[in-house]
């Protein structure tokens, strides 16, 4: 097992963050519809891209708690080869600031091989981070 966890303060409420959040192409199309369709539960075949490798996962989205967290599980061919589950959680602390806590579980038998790609992905999850904060902050003005 391995976990990614990100996170960013954001100076937004969490109202504003979940809106720049389910909207954002920062997750996939097919995600976002199902948020927004409330589909929890149901399988979606979803495009990924992660250090530049394309794949195609299946997706069942687990958790949609507005304002507060966004969850689902995917995996890689089959259940048990190369899963994760990832997440989105939008927290107040006790000053008033809200932050942004991506985090995604990665297990399964190909996890020793993909090293070079779970970096990248964490790259690309501080980038998603910086975009969503830059978006929900502007909006704020």
């Amino acid at each position: 097992m391995q976990v990614l966890h990100t996170e960013i303060p954001i100076n937004a409420s969490p109202k504003t963050i979940w809106k720049t959040l389910v909207v954002s192409p920062y997750i996939p199309e097919e995600i976002r519809n199902a948020i927004r369709d409330r589909k929890i539960g149901q399988n979606l075949i979803v495009p990924m891209n992660a250090g530049g490798r394309g794949a195609t996962l299946t997706v069942k989205l687990l958790t949609v708690d507005p304002f507060r967290e966004i969850r689902w599980k995917g995996f890689f061919w089959i259940p048990g080869l190369f899963d994760g589950e990832h997440s989105f959680e939008i927290l107040m602390d006790q000053g008033g600031m809200t932050r942004l806590v991506q985090r995604e579980t990665f297990t399964g038998f190909l996890l020793p091989f993909l090293s070079g790609t779970l970096s990248a992905t964490k790259q690309e999850f501080e980038k998603t981070n910086a975009g969503i904060r830059d978006t929900a902050e502007q909006a704020m003005i």
